[in-house]
């Protein structure tokens, strides 16, 4: 009895030992699962027809984890349309089984026998797998052709660098062709620049028989460097419905257009090489003075702008122009200048306005002479000069500074006396020398009798107003006249709180403050103090759009300094202490 109740005691020992360990190894490789995952690759069809699309699927078992996969060893036959991702996991008799699903959707480039290569996913490998695409039928090629394709146009086949070259999409479609993506936007050219030009235009047309849906797109390309350059093919993708006999069938195609290259040509052996590079349809300049009066003071502010206006190119590529005004009879303070482009249209068109503060220094008829632009004409392929017309200002008034010529030479404001013209408007100095001569001399007895007359008993008070000119050029700058217009223009454009013109006279009243240039006299003004310096940064910041507001504190330093110009504190001299009237003595 006592034998049979040990052994089923050691029987019972050894069944627990045994489940004991049972359980333990299926713990241990329901941990070590993970380290079993498999790798397989599946198509779903094994043969398809061109244009078809079949679709790769990856999984990986006993993972949840995803990854990006490198399909590039695809794109050799393939056209990789789409990648879905799927994670899923179960549990199974109370194991759980996880795995991860890459669904990738290709369509053929080509038809025959395509190998599908082996990809590395976790270390792991896919199994290489063979596809059949079979070529379809003369007949329905020419169809689909027909139903939806694209036309690419350029302007030239060849421009010159930096000329403007107009690029023209339009995707013709029939009626049951659906588009599955959206038109690419600009083309990306290396070495160029492109615009777009105005927005995507749909419409409808007819060719051969047939209504179509266009869609077109516009582009302005400027290639930067001479050569060739090539304009990149686009594709994109589409569902067209096919009746083949009784059959209706939808496939989906691939419709592109083809690389187009274009050459480059360089600056023409015509063009003057001393003017900068300008190529255009049309060049226009336009000018025109602020205020419009037909006479003006000496010390008034006015505003020259000249505008070029260039079609078939972009505003930076005019050149800057200067005003060349006679330093003897103008202070000339330019600006920054405006450039914009216009690309609503067919063509760019953009322009560059230049403006010039002006300030008459002298009366009399000042000249301002025609602005010339020198430009290549793309459309002509010949040089053209475009120009403005030379204006003469009448100022009136005293003079602020002598001038070194007489403002009647200047080419711009040339007259001519119509009793000594001749029939052809030259001068007939035959017939009217004899009289030139006489009265000239007649004039110059006189002349001289008169200054005799008043210089000899008047040198005292000649010496003292030089003096008087001397200390004032010193004290003064340029004259009282010029520097009140210039500072009542400055207080205005303080009390309006406008920036743009508080930068614009700042400039112009201390270089007739400093009698210098005006960058110059900004320098020196900024040269007060810290808080000077400071604020005259924040304007330019505003000014040239790269900073906020002026503040009050910053305004008012500005004005501050301006008034230290206009009333300067004079240095008092002490004077040395005099002798004592009665000497002590000891």
């Amino acid at each position: 009895m006592v034998s049979r109740t040990y052994n089923g005691w050691l029987r019972d020992r050894r069944w627990l030992a045994f489940s004991l360990f049972s359980l333990l190894l299926a713990c241990a490789q329901l941990w070590a699962a993970p380290a079993w995952a498999a790798v397989s690759a599946q198509l779903s069809a094994q043969n398809i027809d061109e244009l078809e699309t079949v679709r790769l699927t990856i999984k990986i078992t006993e993972t949840r984890q995803s990854q990006t996969l490198d399909l590039s060893e695809l794109e050799q036959d393939f056209h990789v349309l789409n990648t879905n991702t799927i994670s899923q996991s179960r549990f199974l008799n109370g194991r759980g089984h996880s795995w991860v699903d890459y669904q990738i959707t290709l369509q053929p480039k080509r038809t025959g026998t395509i190998t599908i290569p082996s990809i590395e996913v976790s270390g792991e490998r896919t199994p290489t797998l063979e596809l059949r695409v079979r070529p379809l039928s003369t007949q329905t090629r020419q169809l689909i052709d027909e139903l939806v394709f694209f036309e690419n146009e350029v302007s030239n086949t060849s421009v010159y660098v930096q000329s403007q070259l107009i690029l023209t999409r339009r995707l013709f479609y029939s009626q049951g062709v659906q588009l599955y993506s959206d038109l690419p936007g600009a083309p990306e050219i290396q070495d160029a620049v492109v615009l777009t030009l105005g927005e995507t235009r749909s419409g409808s047309t007819e060719r051969d028989g047939r209504a179509y849906g266009v869609v077109e797109q516009q582009y302005a390309v400027f290639p930067e460097r001479s050569g060739s350059f090539t304009i990149p093919s686009i594709n994109i993708t589409a569902s067209v419905r096919l009746v083949e006999g009784d059959r209706v069938s939808r496939k989906g195609v691939r419709v592109g257009t083809e690389d187009v290259t274009i050459d480059v040509l360089p600056v023409p052996a015509a063009y003057p090489a001393d003017k900068p590079w300008l190529p255009a349809e049309k060049v226009t300049l336009f000018d025109v003075v602020n205020p419009e009066l037909s006479t003006y003071q000496v010390g008034d502010t006015l505003s020259h702008e000249l505008l070029i206006h260039v079609e078939g190119n972009i505003g930076t590529i005019a050149p800057p122009l200067g005003l060349n005004a006679s330093d003897d009879y103008f202070r000339v303070y330019p600006q920054a200048p405006e450039i914009q482009d216009d690309t609503a249209g067919g063509t760019v068109k953009g322009s560059r306005l230049q403006t010039h503060s002006l300030v008459p220094l002298n009366p009399g008829n000042l000249a301002l002479p025609a602005t010339e632009l020198v430009w290549w004409d793309t459309v002509n392929q010949q040089v053209r000069v475009s120009s403005t017309r030379p204006r003469t200002l009448r100022v009136e008034g005293e003079a602020v500074q002598p001038a070194a010529t007489d403002p009647q030479q200047q080419p711009a404001s040339q007259t001519g006396n119509a009793e000594t013209m001749g029939s052809d408007g030259e001068f007939d100095v035959r017939s009217s020398l004899p009289y030139v001569l006489g009265v000239a001399a007649f004039v110059l007895l006189v002349a001289l009798a008169w200054g005799l007359r008043l210089w000899l008993p008047n040198i005292e008070a000649i010496a003292a107003r030089r003096s008087r000119r001397a200390v004032h050029s010193q004290h003064g700058g340029v004259g009282a006249p010029a520097k009140r217009a210039a500072h009542k223009a400055l207080t205005d454009a303080f009390t309006a709180k406008d920036n743009k013109r508080i930068h614009q006279h700042l400039s112009a009243y201390l270089s007739l403050c400093y009698n210098m240039p005006a960058h110059q006299a900004l320098q020196k003004f900024r040269q007060q103090s810290q808080d000077v310096d400071a604020a005259v940064s924040a304007l330019h910041a505003n000014v040239y759009g790269q900073g906020s507001e002026l503040t009050q504190p910053e305004r008012a330093c500005l004005e501050q300094a301006v008034r230290k110009q206009v009333n300067p504190r004079p240095t008092r001299k002490v004077a040395a202490a005099l002798p004592e009237l009665y000497p002590q003595t000891s």
